[in-house]
């Protein structure tokens, strides 16, 4: 609406110039300025209920971010694993797709108990950099989220030494390759224990170098 009234006051200015060629500088503006001040007037009230409303709509979006935000804790123990190593392990010929298996396995791996022990240090944080205004990947990047990241990679590698947790993972990895291969690497073809055993073989180097 706004940008419809300031067209119709220049178009308005327009023509009171042109039907009034004759009038010199101050009597050509007062008679533009007293044609179109309520047309100003409407202008300043459509754009201060413009302000307001998108005052109301950043407000509404911080909302939002933040359901997002409680909406993604479910998984977080997994993301906050994971943030340390995916420049790591996401390389060439290693599909995306691959990567959130490696978060889904921390709480099996770890064990219920030390899940939800790290679960309420995450817990506190989240809330903690919440209330300071911090996003998500903020608080996953910030010196105590690192902290946690450290603890529960110490506690995933003291755990993945067992035989059945290569197997496991690497049974993981297959099915959640076969479910996407349709979407992946644009149609080319892709050999599915090729791209296992690379995305398990780089994830295990980083375990054994960090």
């Amino acid at each position: 609406m706004s940008d419809t009234l300031r067209q119709d006051i220049i178009f308005k200015i327009l023509k009171i110039a042109k039907d009034n060629s004759d009038l010199n500088s101050d009597d050509l503006f007062n008679q533009a300025e007293s044609a179109t001040q309520s047309m100003f007037d409407q202008l300043t009230s459509s754009s201060a209920e413009g302000a307001t409303s998108e005052k109301d709509d950043k407000a509404r979006t911080k909302r939002r971010m933040k359901r997002k935000d409680r909406n993604q804790r479910k998984e977080h123990v997994g993301r906050f694993f994971v943030r340390m190593m995916e420049k790591n392990i996401k390389k060439p010929g290693i599909p995306d797709c691959l990567i959130p298996v490696f978060a889904n396995s921390v709480q099996s791996t770890i064990g219920e108990e030390s899940y939800k022990q790290v679960l309420g240090k995450i817990d506190r944080l989240l809330e903690f950099g919440e209330n300071k205004g911090f996003d998500y990947d903020k608080i996953l990047d910030s010196k105590p989220g690192q902290t946690i990241a450290k603890e529960i990679l110490a506690l995933y590698r003291a755990e993945a030494s067992s035989g059945s947790f290569e197997k496991q993972l690497k049974n993981n990895l297959d099915e959640t390759l076969v479910k996407n291969i349709s979407s992946i690497e644009n149609g080319q073809e892709l050999n599915i224990e090729d791209t296992v055993n690379l995305a398990f073989n780089e994830f295990n180097k980083y375990l054994k170098t960090k």
